[in-house]
Order: structure tokens, then sequence, then C-alpha cells
């Protein structure tokens, strides 16, 4: 290799090692996406019961996907492993004080960073970070609106599994 070439490998790596500690230093917030959750056998999205209500304990069931921001009760976004409803800024979360029993009702809760309230996807499933189990439609996966999400064990059935579908991203 030439003296010339190899004063232009060490130029361009350098500048590369350069660049990218800028960017892994200098790189911008990233933008929240609000969404909808959707479940693989009934078609239908996770709400807040009530028609969105914002108090604490309300259970979390299922009801027709929005297609726009116009059901905010119906749209949720990431904030670390808390998944946060747009509508009450609340956190979904286990209740029963995050009991670990299998039909416990999944609900919202002022986010208060407890084990209860971190969840993660996996293999299209919402993973509990306390209990392990996962989020499910009550009565072996019921297709009907209003039906309650409660938490099981995996069984690998549709009713455990869920679609992330992206509406927005703010700005």
């Amino acid at each position: 290799m030439s003296r010339t070439t190899r004063k232009i490998l060490t130029t361009a790596a350098a500048a590369a090692v350069l660049t990218a500690s800028t960017l892994a230093v200098a790189s911008p917030a990233q933008a929240a996406t609000h969404f909808s959750m959707q479940n693989y056998k009934s078609a239908l999205c996770m709400s807040v019961s009530g028609g969105g209500s914002t108090a604490n304990g309300a259970e979390i069931v299922q009801w027709l996907c929005p297609y726009d921001t116009s059901a905010p009760e119906r749209l949720w976004h990431w904030s670390d492993a808390r998944i946060v409803n747009d509508k009450s800024g609340k956190c979904l979360s286990v209740g029963g004080g995050g009991s670990t029993a299998n039909g416990a009702a999944i609900i919202q809760w002022t986010c208060n960073g407890g084990p209860e309230q971190n969840w993660r996807t996996s293999g299209g499933y919402l993973v509990n970070g306390k209990s392990g189990k996962v989020v499910s439609v009550e009565g072996g996966g019921s297709e009907t609106a209003g039906a309650r999400m409660i938490q099981w064990s995996v069984t690998g059935g549709q009713e455990q599994g869920w679609d992330f579908q992206a509406l927005y991203a703010d700005a």
C-alpha cells in the first residue's frame, strides 16, 4: 500500500471515529411515538374503561381501535419501561398492588416506578416486569368490546398477542 493511500485511510478512519463519538454524545432525545395496542384474536384495542376514566384503578378493556387521535383513551406511549395512557397520563399496571396471580386485572395507576408498571415486549406478548406474566383478554380471549384485560401465564393463544400500531410521534 502506498504512503498516500495509508494517509487517506488513516484520515478517513479518524474522521469516522470522531463522527461516531460526536453522534453518541450529542444524539437528540427520542420523540415519543403514540400507538394503539391491537389484540391478535379480537382485532380490538386496549382502552381505559368508563369512556376513558382518569381514575386510579380504572380497568383496561378492549374496544374499537382508533384510526386518529380522537380517542386518547385508546392511545399509549412508552416512557422508559412504562406504558402511559395519552388521556389520563397514568401507567398500565397490574391490579391488587401488583398481584402475581393469573387473572389479576390490568388497570391504570399513577406512575410510581413500581415493577408492576414495568413492561417489555417479547414475541408479540406484553410481559409484566413483576410477575413475568402477559396481558391477555379475559374469558379465553373474548372478542366482545368491553372485555377486560387480565394477566396470565403464557399459553401461546392469540388472545395474548398484541400488535403495536403507531399513529403519530411527538414533534
